[in-house]
C-alpha cells in the first residue's frame, strides 16, 4: 500500500484558493490547457476519408473540426471561416470532402485548404494558399487523438506521456471500439473530480450502496491504491476488488449472467488469441489475485480504468473556477446484439451513472464548503499520494514547468 511518504511527497496542505480563484482558473487556461497535449477522441471515430467530428472544448472556448483527409491523414482545425470567423461545420459528425461556410459560401477542402471564394475578384488581398482553416497540432497514441493549442508544442506527445505510453504499449484499446457516452455540467471546480478519481479512501463511505459491496475487500477497507506509479505528470495505481461479492438481487444476478464480470478474465478472447487488458504486462504488475483495475490519470483531465471486457473513460473540462463539464464513456467490444445484451448494457450504464452522480454531488458539496471561506487549506493524507502528486505537477505547470522529458 503506497503511502505519500514512500514517494517523498510532503505537500499535505493545499490552498483552497486553487479551487475557488478566478485568477487561478485563467492561469490554468494559459499555463496548463494551452500547453499540455489534450485528449479529445479516438481515430476510429473518423475511420474513412471524409469522416469528421466536431469537438467543443469549453475550457478554451474552442470548437475543433477533426477530419480524415483523402490521404488518410487525420487533421484538426479551428472551426472558424477565414472570411468572417463563422463556425462553418455545424453537425457533430459526418462525411464530406468539402466544408461550405453557411454565411458567404467560402469552401474548404477536407484537408483544411481554401478551395473557392464567391466573387473572388473582390478579395484580391486574400491568398487562398495561406488562408485555409487554422490548423491545430495533432498526434495520436494507442488510437487516442491528442491536440496541442500552443503555437509550437514544448514537447512531443511521446515526451509528454513520459513513459506511460511505454508501460501500456500494445494495450488492446482498439478491441473495444463501441462506446456509450453521457455528459453533464456541475457547479464545482474540475480538480474536485480529478481528486475523487485518484483515491479510494471515499469509496466505502460515499459509495456504500453502489460500489462498496463489489469493490472494497475486507483486507483493505479504505481501498488504498497499490503499486502507485508516476510518469511525468501522469500516474497509475492498482485497485483491488471484492471477489466475495455475490449479488442476490434477481435483476443484478441476471445482468451478471449476460456479461462478463468486469474483473474476470475474458476466456473467449484469450482462446481466440485476443489477449485483453488483464493479460497485458503493464496492468496489475503485482499480479494480485483480486485485481480490480488500474486507475490511470493522464494529465490534466483524463481518467481511464481498464476492465476485462472494456474500459471506462472519464474527462473533466473546467468551464470556470466553479463550474465544469464531465464526460463518461463506457467502451466495449461491440454494440448490443440481443435484447439481453441491450438490457445488460443499459444496466451497466445506469450503475456507472449512479456512482458518478454520487461523486458529482459530493464535489458540489465540497465546492460549497470551499467557497464559504472558513478554511484556507484542505488536507491530503498519507493514503492520498496521487492527490499530492497531481497538485505538485499542477503547481509546476502554473510556474511554466512540467513539459518535456521526465
Amino acid at each position: 500500500m503506497t503511502k505519500a511518504r514512500d514517494m517523498g511527497l510532503d505537500n499535505g496542505r493545499v490552498p483552497v484558493e486553487y479551487y475557488t480563484s478566478a485568477d487561478y482558473f485563467r492561469r490554468e487556461q494559459d499555463m496548463i490547457f494551452r500547453r499540455a497535449w489534450l485528449m479529445v477522441g479516438r481515430v476510429d471515430e473518423v475511420p474513412e476519408p471524409g469522416d469528421y467530428i466536431v469537438r467543443d472544448l469549453p475550457t478554451l472556448k474552442a470548437s475543433v473540426v477533426i477530419a480524415r483527409g483523402k490521404d488518410g491523414k487525420v487533421r484538426a482545425f479551428h472551426n472558424a471561416c477565414s472570411h468572417r470567423g463563422v463556425a462553418l461545420v455545424c453537425q457533430e459528425r459526418g462525411n464530406a470532402m468539402t466544408f461550405r461556410c453557411p454565411y458567404h459560401a467560402w469552401v474548404y477542402r477536407i484537408d483544411g485548404s481554401l478551395s473557392a471564394i464567391p466573387a473572388e475578384q473582390d478579395f484580391p488581398h486574400v491568398d487562398k494558399a495561406t488562408s485555409g482553416l487554422a490548423p491545430i497540432h495533432l498526434d495520436s497514441w494507442a488510437g487516442f487523438i491528442f491536440l496541442n493549442f500552443a503555437q509550437e508544442p514544448e514537447a512531443t506527445l511521446p515526451q509528454f506521456l513520459a513513459g506511460l505510453d511505454q508501460m501500456l504499449e500494445g494495450a488492446p484499446f482498439e478491441q473495444f471500439p463501441f462506446c456509450i457516452r453521457v455528459t453533464d455540467e456541475i457547479d464545482c471546480n474540475w480538480k474536485n473530480l480529478v481528486n475523487a478519481f485518484n483515491e479510494g479512501y471515499h469509496v466505502a463511505i460515499l459509495h456504500s450502496k453502489t460500489l462498496r459491496p463489489a469493490v472494497v475487500p475486507k483486507e483493505n477497507p479504505h481501498l488504498h491504491y497499490l503499486d502507485v506509479k508516476h510518469f511525468g505528470p501522469h500516474s497509475a495505481g492498482t485497485v483491488q476488488r471484492n471477489f466475495d461479492y455475490n449479488p442476490q438481487a434477481p435483476a443484478l444476478t441476471w445482468v451478471y449472467a449476460q456479461m462478463l464480470p468486469t474483473s474476470a478474465p475474458d476466456i473467449a478472447a484469450i482462446e481466440e488469441g485476443r489477449a485483453g487488458f488483464y493479460e497485458h504486462p503493464g496492468i496489475n504488475r503485482l499480479k494480485i489475485p483480486n485485481f480490480g483495475t488500474e486507475t490511470i490519470t493522464i494529465f490534466p483531465n483524463i481518467s481511464i480504468q481498464p476492465l476485462a471486457n472494456g474500459y471506462l473513460f472519464y474527462q473533466f473540462w473546467p468551464i470556470n473556477e466553479g463550474r465544469m463539464r464531465t464526460e463518461v464513456r463506457i467502451y466495449s467490444r461491440h454494440a448490443p446484439r440481443t435484447l439481453r445484451e441491450e438490457y445488460a448494457m443499459a444496466s451497466t450504464l445506469a450503475a456507472t451513472r449512479d456512482v458518478v452522480v454520487e461523486d458529482m454531488a459530493m464535489s458540489r458539496l465540497q465546492q460549497i464548503g470551499f467557497e464559504s471561506g472558513g478554511k484556507t487549506h484542505q488536507q491530503f493524507g498519507q493514503n492520498e499520494p496521487l492527490l499530492r502528486m497531481f497538485t505538485r505537477d499542477y503547481e509546476a505547470y502554473l510556474q511554466g514547468k512540467g513539459m518535456g522529458q521526465p
